[in-house]
């Protein structure tokens, strides 16, 4: 009788064994199915999220076409293209804000070659090319030394050019060796300005204030819209004028500006003239620096449903040859 006791109490150890393993094996495949469900519902929710974006950003450049399209049709700052738009779903929400793209310098400028003036009367040129004064006085007015902003300046045109040589006639090989993370000048344009985080020489910590000034598009030849240009961004007008033009004069230069905006490039011209004369003679080379409208523009899109967030930023060029606005870059970020 004790070992057939005995075999009933193995057996039944041996069912409440296979009882565990089978209990365990269940809640594990009812997790994985509940963790499978829940990414299905997200990529559910993001491409619902997308679709409500794309609808909107047919608007968007509709709204832009209207607005955005001549070569001397000033951009109203707070004209229909900027009026926020959004979208309200059974169970999400969309909302997309259009900025000017061209409310800051554009360092992909610095591979086309700067026009000498022919004017016999106008200034001496100086030791350095106006690109290079402009970008380093964005550098230094965001806190970043003197020898340092010369330093970004010259490997930033190394890193856009399409040659191996530095600036300084040597190779880019060598003035790049021993940088930790090892890393190589890109030879080509930036798609985005938190590519200049790459430079060796350029400080990190300087990032926030120099990416509200610098900027990449897709253009070597684009301009500052001046109608655009918010009083937080009159550093970057004040660097257009290097050493001529403080902060707090283009501040309120912008300030004086009318509610729909300079209606033409003479009228901006004449209204700098007006408020500092001793700009009169650098006025003709850095006006070609300027605009008072737009081809550039992004679009940031914020998506939402209960169980995550969407933001998106498209950038829209606005091609009046072709008649048409086509996206050239979007970037996604999803938040859980």
């Amino acid at each position: 009788m004790s070992r057939i006791r005995q075999q009933r109490g193995v057996a039944l150890l041996v069912v409440l064994i296979l009882l565990v393993m089978m209990s365990a094996l269940a809640a594990k495949i009812s997790q994985q199915f509940c963790r499978n469900l829940q990414k299905t519902h997200y990529q559910v929710s993001q491409q619902q999220l997308r679709w409500a974006m794309q609808a909107q950003e047919k608007v968007v450049k509709d709204r832009l076409q209207n607005d955005a399209s001549g070569e001397s049709k000033p951009l109203d700052p707070d004209g229909d293209w900027h009026q926020q738009l959004e979208t309200q779903g059974d169970d999400y929400t969309v909302v997309s804000q259009v900025e000017d793209a061209q409310d800051c310098f554009n360092v992909n400028n610095l591979l086309a070659a700067e026009k000498i003036s022919q004017d016999p009367n106008a200034p001496a040129v100086p030791e350095k090319p106006l690109k290079a004064r402009i970008v380093e006085q964005i550098l230094t007015d965001s806190g970043v030394s003197q020898t340092a902003a010369e330093d970004v300046y010259l490997q930033l045109v190394d890193y856009l050019d399409g040659d191996t040589t530095t600036v300084k006639e040597g190779a880019e090989a060598d003035a790049w060796a021993g940088v930790v993370p090892a890393r190589q000048p890109a030879n080509q344009m930036m798609r985005t300005i938190a590519e200049i985080k790459l430079l060796p020489a350029f400080p990190a910590s300087a990032y926030p204030k120099v990416s509200k000034l610098l900027c990449a598009l897709p253009d070597s030849a684009s301009k500052v819209d001046v109608n655009t240009l918010k009083s937080e961004q009159a550093p970057l007008l004040a660097a257009m004028f290097p050493g001529k033009m403080t902060s707090d004069d283009a501040a309120r230069l912008i300030d004086s500006r009318p509610e729909t905006g300079w209606e033409s490039m003479e009228t901006f011209s004449k209204a700098l003239k007006h408020a500092f004369p001793q700009l009169k003679e650098d006025l003709p080379q850095v006006a070609e620096q300027f605009a008072i409208n737009s081809r550039y523009f992004r679009v940031n899109y914020t998506g939402n449903t209960d169980e995550l967030t969407l933001r998106v930023i498209s950038q829209l060029q606005v091609n009046n040859e072709a008649g048409e606005i086509v996206t050239w870059q979007r970037r996604y970020r999803m938040i859980e």
